[in-house]
C-alpha cells in the first residue's frame, strides 16, 4: 500500500520569526532544507512533530512548510528556479510546493490562507482528497473554514460546533514531544516561580492582572511576548489606546510588567525556563470558558515543572488535581499556593514528578499521532 502523503502548511508567529532570526541570523544563508531544519530544531510550537510522529507509523510521508516565512519560501523558490510576483509570492510558492509534493491530505493552521483558496485548492491540485483546518481558540466560524472537510480543535465545544455545521470535527488534544528533553539541560530548578508566554492586549486581561499581582507579591519572574513596545512612543500609544477603551485597571499592571519583564522566550529557550522553574503558572485565554485546552498543560508538565494552572471543569480529565498539577481559582488563591508550594519542597517535587510521568506516559505525541493516523486512514 502506498503511503499517505500529507502536506502541512504551518503557521509560524511573526514575533517568533523576529526572535529566531535575531538569534540565528546566518540561517537565511542556508539552503532551504537546512534552513527549515534549523527552525524546526528549535522546537517552537508543533515544529516538525507532525512529520516525525506520523512518519514513525510507517504509513505517512509528510511535507512540512512554513508559507508565511518569506526568507525561507524565497529560498525554496530560488532553488526551484521559480520567479514570483511581489504581491502574490505567498500563494505562488505555496502552489508550486503543493504541485511538486502531490499530497493526498492538505492541512493548514495558517490563517493567511484564505477560505476562497481552500475552496478552489482541490481543482488546482487534484491529488488532494481531504483538506483539514485548525481552530485552537474557539473561533467557531464556519465561514473561515470554507473548503475544509475536517476541522481540528483542542476544545470539545468547537469540535461539536463544526460537527453541527457540515464539517467533520476532530478533538485534537495537545501533547508533549519527549525528544525535547534531549535538547535542553536537565538540572535543579533555578527559578522560584515563572510565567512564560504571551500577553496580548486582547484576550489576556485576566492573565495580565494575575501576572502583575504575582510579580508584586511572590518570588516570580516573567518572560512575556506580544507585550508593550519597548520604545516610549509605542508604549504610550498602547496606553492611550487602553484609556480610550476604558481599560484603566490595565494601565498600572502593564507598567508593572514592562518594568520587570525578562523579554521574550520561544522554542527551546522557553522549554529551558520551564524546566528551570520550581513552579510555573498557566492561565488560559479569556474566552476559553471553563475548559482546559492549551498546550502549556503539557509543555510544563513534560519538562518536569510543578504546574499551577487555572481551574477548569475538565482538568481532572487530564491530570489528578493536587497530585499531578495544582489549581487556583482566583489571583489570591494563586499567590497563596505559590507561597505554599515554595515552602513545601517535598510536596512540590512529588507533584512535579507525578505530572511529568503522566504526560510522558499518556500525552506523548507518538501516542497522540498514532490515534490521529488511524482517524486519517478512516477518511480516505
Amino acid at each position: 500500500m502506498n503511503k499517505i502523503r500529507l502536506f502541512k502548511a504551518g503557521e509560524i508567529y511573526p514575533r517568533y520569526l523576529e526572535y529566531f532570526y535575531k538569534n540565528v541570523p546566518d540561517a537565511i544563508k542556508l539552503p532551504y532544507k537546512e534552513h527549515l531544519a534549523k527552525i524546526m530544531s528549535d522546537s517552537f510550537y508543533w515544529a516538525d512533530f507532525w512529520k516525525v510522529n506520523l512518519e514513525q507509523t510507517g504509513n505517512f510521508t509528510v511535507e512540512e512548510t512554513l508559507p508565511n516565512n518569506r526568507f525561507l519560501q524565497n529560498q525554496w523558490a530560488k532553488e526551484h528556479s521559480l520567479t514570483v510576483s511581489e504581491d502574490n509570492w505567498f500563494y505562488e510558492i505555496l502552489d508550486a510546493q503543493i504541485a511538486e509534493f502531490k499530497p493526498d491530505i492538505f492541512f493548514t493552521n495558517e490563517f493567511q490562507i484564505k477560505p476562497e483558496y481552500k475552496v478552489e485548492i482541490k481543482k488546482k491540485h487534484p491529488s488532494i482528497k481531504i483538506i483539514i483546518g485548525w481552530d485552537g481558540i474557539m473561533r467557531n466560524d464556519k465561514n473561515l473554514f470554507q473548503g475544509c472537510d475536517v476541522v481540528l480543535s483542542c476544545v470539545q465545544e468547537s469540535v461539536d460546533y463544526y460537527n453541527a455545521n457540515e464539517f467533520k470535527g476532530y478533538y485534537f488534544i495537545f501533547g508533549f514531544e519527549p525528544e525535547i528533553l534531549n535538547r535542553i539541560k536537565l538540572r535543579q530548578p533555578i527559578f522560584e516561580s515563572t510565567f512564560v508566554g504571551s500577553l496580548y492586549s486582547w484576550g489576556h486581561s485576566q492573565r495580565l492582572r494575575l501576572v502583575a499581582e504575582l510579580s508584586r507579591k511572590a518570588p516570580f519572574k516573567i518572560w512575556a511576548s506580544s507585550f508593550a513596545p519597548t520604545d516610549k512612543k509605542g508604549y504610550m500609544t498602547e496606553q492611550l489606546s487602553r484609556i480610550r477603551r476604558g481599560k484603566f485597571k490595565d494601565l498600572r499592571d502593564v507598567d508593572r510588567i514592562r518594568k520587570v519583564n525578562q523579554g521574550e522566550a520561544f522554542g527551546l529557550k522557553m522549554y529551558q525556563i520551564l524546566a528551570d522553574s520550581k513552579i510555573t503558572i498557566n492561565s488560559h485565554i479569556d474566552f476559553a470558558g471553563n475548559k482546559a485546552a492549551n498546550i502549556r498543560l503539557f509543555e510544563a508538565t513534560g519538562v518536569g515543572a510543578c504546574l499551577l494552572t487555572d481551574w477548569k471543569e475538565n482538568l481532572s480529565d487530564f491530570f489528578e488535581i493536587d497530585k499531578e498539577v495544582v489549581v487556583y481559582k482566583s489571583i489570591d488563591d494563586c499567590i497563596d499556593k505559590v507561597k505554599f508550594l515554595l515552602e513545601h519542597d517535598s510536596e512540590r517535587n512529588s507533584i512535579a514528578k507525578s505530572g511529568q510521568e503522566r504526560t510522558l506516559k499518556d500525552y506523548n505525541l507518538e501516542k497522540r499521532f498514532g490515534k490521529f493516523a488511524d482517524y486519517l486512514f478512516g477518511l480516505l
